[in-house]
């Protein structure tokens, strides 16, 4: 600082009137430029509540938030379970749902500013003892009535869909009998009826609805929240399926191409279990859960609510500044909670994307697929209620 204000004086003193001033005004801004250039001051956590020597009993997935104080711009947040990141935010403020599996966990979250500087809050722990789905933020974008117009469906029964043929079709939802009205969601008569009217062994029908905004703008979307309810008839009988699927799917462009995100679950009516569509010994295939009893009583409504995510490889979510092809390096997608009736499971499989051929375009849709065990049988599926939350 003397040495500054040493060839100040000196400048001054040859007498150059308003200069001296201009350059004592640019000295003090570079001075606090220099002052300002500080360190994060504290980080706070609001959610959830955590306090140092307690341990409290949380459900999962657990909504995160925090703040930082600096005196420049706040650049991001990382959250650390058990010294794992699970979280990654680049933005002013920390708000996410970060899946956490049962039993004891220590967490902490860091902070970042422009300078480079960081600041940590201390170490806490937490104990997941159950799961129940997240609530949606105010701004996520909400799809409802899915299931009302049967005209957005398509009924798909290439051979690709799988199978050794395929006969589904999308029937009239009117009846006052069967479905029952005891206990539906609401007065059933809109929605959809699907059915596969079996003509040999393995006949299997895909029944897809796909966003068509173009551009899509669901791609910048990393959360899903899927709800519906499900009614299978008395007609249709246990042994004659082979399984019941329900899938979600995305397509995002990113610097490689087109990836599809394909969350593919079903329940096999063989073992009674759920299973989901995973990568196992080189290949994505159907993987068993452990998951059990998941087949439907007949003859009443089910309520049904998946919670899914994409993230990055290593499994945690990366919410950059600003989403773009570039930017965005969520390439993989994990399997969240699952809730049938009120009951939340834990699915928490990690997959890969794939990449699409270049037809491919960036979308967002939802299908449902029924599969029998034998030739000759009719499988019905009724679905109302249906929605999509996405953030």
């Amino acid at each position: 600082m003397r040495t500054y204000l040493g060839r100040l004086e000196a400048h001054s003193s040859k007498n150059y009137g308003l200069g001296k001033w201009f350059a004592l005004l640019w000295l003090i801004c570079s001075w606090a430029q220099v002052l300002a250039f500080g360190a994060v001051s504290s980080v706070s956590m609001q959610a959830p509540s955590l306090s140092e020597g307690s341990t409290p009993n949380l459900s999962s997935p657990v909504h995160f938030q925090a703040t930082a104080e600096s005196d420049v711009e706040i650049t991001g947040y990382v959250v650390y379970v058990d010294d794992q990141n699970v979280y990654q935010g680049a933005l002013p403020y920390l708000d996410g749902w970060i899946l956490l599996g049962p039993g004891a966990h220590t967490v902490y979250v860091k902070a970042w500013d422009s300078s480079g500087a960081l600041a940590s809050t201390a170490k806490y722990s937490l104990n997941i003892t159950d799961f129940s789905p997240p609530t949606p933020p105010p701004n996520a974008t909400r799809l409802n009535r899915l299931a009302e117009d049967s005209s957005a469906w398509t009924v798909d029964n290439d051979p690709g869909v799988g199978g050794k043929c395929n006969d589904g079709s999308i029937e009239d939802f009117d009846s006052l009998s069967d479905p029952n009205t005891q206990n539906s969601p609401d007065s059933p008569k809109k929605g959809l009826h699907l059915l596969v009217a079996s003509k040999c062994q393995y006949d299997d029908s895909l029944f897809f609805r796909k966003e068509k905004i173009k551009p899509s703008p669901y791609d910048v979307d990393t959360n899903f929240l899927w709800d519906f309810w499900l009614y299978i008839p008395t007609t249709t009988r246990s042994e004659s399926v082979q399984a019941l699927e329900f899938d979600l799917f995305q397509a995002v462009k990113l610097d490689d191409g087109v990836h599809e995100f394909m969350f593919g679950s079903q329940c096999n009516y063989a073992s009674n279990q759920w299973q989901l569509w995973l990568p196992q010994n080189g290949r994505l295939t159907w993987v068993n859960t452990g998951l059990s009893p998941c087949q439907f009583s007949t003859g009443t409504w089910h309520h049904a609510t998946y919670f899914l995510q994409r993230v990055t490889d290593a499994g945690y979510q990366h919410i950059p500044h600003g989403f773009n092809p570039s930017t965005d390096t969520n390439t993989s997608l994990r399997f969240g909670t699952l809730t049938i009736d009120g009951t939340t499971m834990f699915l928490g499989g990690l997959s890969h994307s794939t990449v699409p051929s270049p037809a491919w375009s960036a979308t967002l849709g939802i299908q449902h697929q029924l599969d029998s065990a034998m030739s000759g049988v009719s499988i019905e599926e009724y679905v109302d209620k249906e929605s999509l939350i996405v953030w």
